[in-house]
């Protein structure tokens, strides 16, 4: 598995991506018994892996156990719309709106730059509108857009804005 090439290597990477916030999104809408099975799946992996399989089975088990802390829901969504692009779009990468929402409501304003980043923490306190930015598992890109007053958040494509 060493010799791979560059491209393999970032497929991968956003394959076990993509499977990791999957299983995060399965995992927050599970009850305590299935989330204790679980965390028991993934210790079971320590037993035989690599130093470097058993890092990241590690750095994935805390970032489930954070899920059993109080949501951290920064601010309403409102009504929750999408366009037909951004629907399709999620449809051909066979995920769901509310994994994306959730990043979106609770802080992780996904691909933007620092600056955009530092501004929606200060809309999230002030009260202006919020624009977070993700990419499929097919590298599409989809924005989301909480307006100002809360009252609506809007799932897109870029060139739909």
């Amino acid at each position: 598995m060493n010799n791979l090439t560059q491209t393999q290597t970032d497929t991968k990477d956003a394959y076990l991506n993509n499977q990791q916030e999957q299983m995060i999104f399965l995992y927050q809408n599970a009850d305590v018994a299935e989330r204790k099975a679980i965390i028991k799946h993934i210790d079971s992996f320590f037993e035989n892996g690599s130093r470097a399989e058993k890092i990241f089975w590690l750095k994935f088990r805390l970032k489930l156990e954070r899920q059993n802390e109080k949501p951290t829901q920064l601010f309403p969504l409102g009504e929750t719309v999408m366009t037909i692009g951004a629907k399709e779009t999620l449809a051909e990468s066979n995920q769901l709106p509310n994994e994306f929402l959730a990043k979106h409501q609770n802080g992780d304003w996904g691909d933007v730059c620092e600056n955009d980043w530092r501004e929606n923490d200060l809309s999230v306190k002030e009260g202006f509108g919020i624009l977070s930015a993700y990419k499929t598992i097919k590298g599409d890109k989809i924005w989301i857009i909480t307006e100002a007053d809360r009252s609506s958040t809007t799932i897109l494509l870029p060139n739909e804005y």
